[in-house]
């Protein structure tokens, strides 16, 4: 499916599940674009009764190395993916749905983002191994509860868990946060960091989070 800011640039969804799903989530890829995995999560939430959309902030563009996937960042607008994060939850509205948003490392920066963006709006965030802009000064705006997973072989673990976990609990907001022994992109599926077990476990964190408050 197509979609198109306010400004006028078009943009892909991938979309699956039920069209009047009262409940839906809205997925973010990591930097090397919209994979497999990032699919597979999301026809995996539509077996649960979701309605699943991935959101493509790349146009369609998958970054072979590392390298190519730094410099393809440092390219991006962040007021482009803002209007295209904006107008996906927009337009994921429904009467009595409620929405999640989920995102993997670029993904969960972005889907961070979007939260303060529109608190309002999301229902559930849900974040993996990211840069954390949530603090003490923003926290206070969220509306929704958060889970967060971390890697415990980054550079920046455990203090940035420790602070997540600080301003959640002093702007007196739900948080489940857990941590992995496991490297930097552990659930997708494609990479050589995969860690099944924890990429499975946070699969079953994931579903257990939504039921408890998209009951």
């Amino acid at each position: 499916m197509e979609l198109t800011t306010s400004a006028g640039e078009v943009f892909d969804i991938y979309t699956i599940g039920q069209e009047h799903a009262t409940k839906a989530i809205l997925i973010i890829h990591d930097w090397w674009g919209v994979l497999d995995y990032n699919k597979d999560w999301a026809n995996q939430c539509a077996k649960l009764g979701y309605q699943a959309w991935v959101v493509d902030l790349f146009n369609g563009y998958q970054p072979k190395t590392g390298r190519e996937a730094s410099e393809y960042m440092r390219t991006l607008d962040q007021e482009v993916l803002n209007r295209k994060l904006s107008a996906t939850l927009t337009a994921l509205q429904a009467p009595e749905r409620k929405i999640a948003v989920l995102g993997w490392s670029f993904g969960g920066l972005q889907a961070q983002y979007l939260t303060l963006m529109h608190p309002e709006l999301v229902d559930a965030l849900i974040i993996f191994y990211c840069r954390i802009i949530l603090d003490k000064h923003n926290a206070r705006a969220l509306h929704c509860p958060t889970l967060a997973f971390f890697s415990e072989t980054e550079k920046t673990w455990p203090d940035k868990q420790a602070a997540l976990e600080h301003a959640l609990a002093e702007a007196e907001k739900v948080a489940e946060c857990y941590s992995y022994d496991a490297d930097h992109g552990f659930a997708n599926s494609e990479n050589i960091r995969h860690d099944n077990d924890a990429a499975e476990d946070t699969w079953h964190k994931t579903v257990k989070f939504l039921e408890k408050y998209f009951h």
